[in-house]
């Protein structure tokens, strides 16, 4: 039976007095593949930084194994929405994903143990040919598989990454979450996104985001999950045609 990896109670956070999250409660069990889904301004990074522990609570309390995330940090890892580098600035791929290792260092030098770890990261993202390639010379897609082998350089047992296909299409999309199902194997893995039609089939679980979350164990994102989530129509957007999934609320005529 699986145990739980978090615990998060009662939890409110605001910015500038501007509530952004209330009331959260939420307990994830280890090894789940959990959606987070809702509007954007809906709190979903915002809660991502607070599991991370780059963000302090207001009120309420997050337990990460048992512990603080502060104490926890190093058996994270993260994928950022924007991963900004100097596209002009000429560093390889293996170059990048080394970055994941230096938290394992302060006044030492890089070791061959931590190329292993960053070749071992590149070829389960089946990116290991591309090591000597500069950043810049690879698609959109490539670059976020190098940026998830970057977190994965550590080992982490938990991977959170923050709309990971924004600017990928839509095979590299399905590809990538492939990549990640596989992951889900042996680590819980946390990711943002406006992808439902593709995730329903790889995730095991739902948190839908709107200042509080709703959170489903199950891999189907249905109609009521979006309806708490978004409290008002979605449309999503298949081979870039938008198709309208919830209906208008009585009364709404926009």
């Amino acid at each position: 039976m699986k145990d739980p990896i978090i615990q998060v109670n009662h939890l409110s956070f605001s910015y500038n007095g501007s509530p952004v999250l209330s009331d959260v409660s939420l307990t994830v069990m280890e090894k789940e593949f959990v959606a987070f889904i809702g509007p954007n301004g809906g709190g979903k990074t915002t809660l991502i930084k607070l599991l991370l522990g780059l963000l302090k609570p207001d009120q309420g309390t997050i337990k990460i194994m048992g512990q603080s995330p502060a104490k926890i940090a190093h058996r994270f890892g993260y994928v950022p929405q924007d991963v900004s580098f100097n596209k002009s600035f000429p560093i390889s791929v293996m170059d990048v994903v080394l970055m994941g290792r230096l938290p394992f260092h302060r006044w030492t030098r890089l070791s061959r143990n931590d190329r292993i770890a960053a070749q071992k990261a590149l070829e389960s993202l089946e990116m290991l040919e591309f090591q000597n390639r500069k950043i810049n010379d690879l698609s959109g897609g490539q670059r976020e598989r190098v940026f998830i082998a970057r977190a994965l350089a550590t080992d982490p047992d938990i991977l959170f990454l923050d709309e990971p296909t924004a600017n990928i299409d839509s095979q590299g999309r399905t590809d990538l979450y492939a990549l990640l199902k596989e992951l889900n194997k042996t680590k819980t893995i946390f990711v943002v996104s406006h992808d439902t039609m593709v995730l329903s089939s790889y995730i095991t679980s739902v948190a839908c985001v709107n200042k509080d979350v709703h959170y489903h164990n199950d891999a189907e994102i249905t109609k009521e999950m979006l309806d708490m989530g978004y409290h008002c129509p979605v449309e999503l957007i298949a081979h870039g045609i938008p198709h309208r999934i919830l209906k208008t609320h009585e009364g709404n005529n926009d």
